[in-house]
């Protein structure tokens, strides 16, 4: 992909920011709080990609008037990931939680762009190859490193393909008719236009709705939720994909262009409503869940300044990141819950997932992190650690017992009074001899019979909490009841 062509995307955002004559009204409580990234250099432009559970956001700047470097962000610093050596232009779309970040820059000022990896510590692998032709994209990473995106066959001189690169940078392509990958999951299913699953070899397109071709599938949770858009007449809308079928998400101010860009584990669904013409109403940024679309600018504070206009990632801590209009500049922003509460379920000693509080079984209390949880009883004795090849991650690896005799029947967490958001996942990755009934608040969250394809089930749900806790118990028929971990996020 040539740098000039990213940046005059870019030059079409910031034109149509130039129409929005003042932020959005918030109204009600604020939800977020929202924080000004920033820039590079000398530079008063940026736009935010993505972010991990570490709360680590990537993204894209411009350090000086004519150049356009990836960055990442941690803990209140901006750091300029760089380009490849002698090149000009680099830019960051996804960072896994072990911090690698995968995206796209070139090897000459104003050349084609190649796929790219950096590490940890910012150091860039080109991932593109020796063919200069084969010109390419990194969109999304995996938490083993491995990159997907699209590049050029070797000999081609059409649109890139589906591409992925393993850890050692040997590249596999998906498939002759498969676009660009925009997303991978924690097992390995890799979506992307036109909308389609890849895993291992085995592709499954995703249908659009009916007498309509078009549709892109842009992320993909863990749980293997996909989102994206389909076209519908004059109409892209952005939708989820419920089983085969999709399924739109609404749509804010009656915009006719309209798609989702990231999903988290809870369901939290965020994108960017976009006229994507001149002069037009300015894009809006929104988050979907529960059911209901709301445009992000409502969310934050009265007379914060911002216009939020684009929201392009969202981890399983519900923070959001994107771009929109600060005092004048278009500029990244990440939005953080007032309150979120993200809590594993394992053993004293057992590596802790990042950006998650350990449960180790101890009885209701302070805990570090500053959050106050725990059980009706010491419930230690009946946490696990599988170890088992087939959990996708150390969330699906641990857990509790809710039944076991002697043991804890009660979890609760000390919440602010209000609404709250609630994903729980209940199973275990060596045994299927479980009925799964959880309830939040009173209410059936989890329900469901493990089996030996799907040793894993989960919900989400909105609850009130009146009383200062969040309960969580045994629901009505639950047999050898386990809880693997729990998100909690306001709103």
């Amino acid at each position: 992909m040539h740098a000039h062509r990213v940046l005059g995307a870019t030059a079409l955002l910031v034109l149509a920011a130039l129409a929005v004559p003042a932020a959005y009204a918030a109204t009600g409580t604020a939800r977020y709080t929202v924080t000004d990234l920033g820039a590079l250099g000398t530079g008063d432009f940026s736009v935010a990609t993505a972010v991990n559970n570490a709360g680590q956001v990537v993204g894209y700047s411009n350090p000086t008037a004519t150049t356009t470097h990836a960055f990442r962000w941690s803990n209140g610093t901006l750091t300029d990931l760089g380009t490849n050596p002698g090149g000009g232009f680099s830019r960051a779309n996804a960072i896994n939680n072990a911090g690698q970040v995968a995206g796209t820059a070139d090897r000459i000022p104003g050349g084609f762009g190649y796929p790219v990896r950096w590490s940890a510590g910012n150091v860039i692998t080109d991932l593109g190859g020796p063919v200069t032709n084969a010109l390419g994209v990194g969109n999304g990473i995996d938490p083993a490193g491995r990159v997907v995106g699209g590049q050029r066959p070797n000999s081609s001189e059409g649109n890139p393909l589906g591409t992925l690169y393993q850890v050692d940078g040997t590249r596999v392509d998906l498939g002759a008719n498969l676009g660009p990958a925009t997303g991978i999951n924690a097992v390995g299913q890799v979506v992307g236009s036109p909308a389609y699953i890849w895993r291992n070899g085995t592709v499954r397109f995703l249908p659009g709705f009916p007498g309509t071709g078009s549709t892109a599938a842009n992320a993909i949770s863990i749980s293997g939720q996909v989102v994206g858009w389909a076209g519908a007449g004059l109409s892209q809308i952005a939708v989820r994909w419920q089983g085969t079928n999709p399924v739109s998400l609404g749509a804010i101010d009656g915009i006719m262009r309209n798609q989702a860009n990231a999903v988290n584990a809870a369901g939290q669904i965020v994108g960017t409503a976009d006229p994507q013409c001149v002069p037009c109403p300015a894009p809006r940024a929104w988050l979907w869940q529960a059911g209901t679309m709301t445009a992000l600018d409502t969310l934050i504070p009265a007379g914060s300044g911002w216009t939020l206009q684009q929201a392009n990632g969202i981890n399983d801590r519900g923070q959001i990141v994107g771009a929109g209009v600060h005092n004048g500049h278009m500029r990244a922003y990440l939005l953080t819950p007032v309150f979120s509460a993200t809590v594993n379920f394992q053993p004293a000693g057992a590596p802790r997932p990042v950006g998650y509080l350990a449960d180790t079984g101890a009885a209701f209390g302070p805990r570090s992190g500053g959050r106050t949880y725990g059980w009706n009883v010491d419930n230690s004795a009946n946490a696990r650690d599988r170890n088992a090849s087939g959990s996708a991650d150390q969330r699906y690896d641990t857990l509790n017992h809710l039944q076991k005799p002697g043991g804890a029947r009660q979890w609760e967490l000390a919440v602010p009074n209000g609404r709250y958001l609630v994903h729980v996942v209940a199973g275990d990755p060596s045994t299927t001899d479980s009925v799964y009934r959880i309830t939040v608040e009173g209410q059936l969250a989890v329900s469901g019979t493990p089996d030996a394809t799907r040793h894993w089930i989960e919900g989400t749900m909105a609850v009130t909490v009146s009383d200062g806790r969040l309960t969580v118990t045994n629901g009505t028929g639950a047999v050898n009841n386990k809880i693997d971990y729990i998100d909690v996020i306001s709103g």
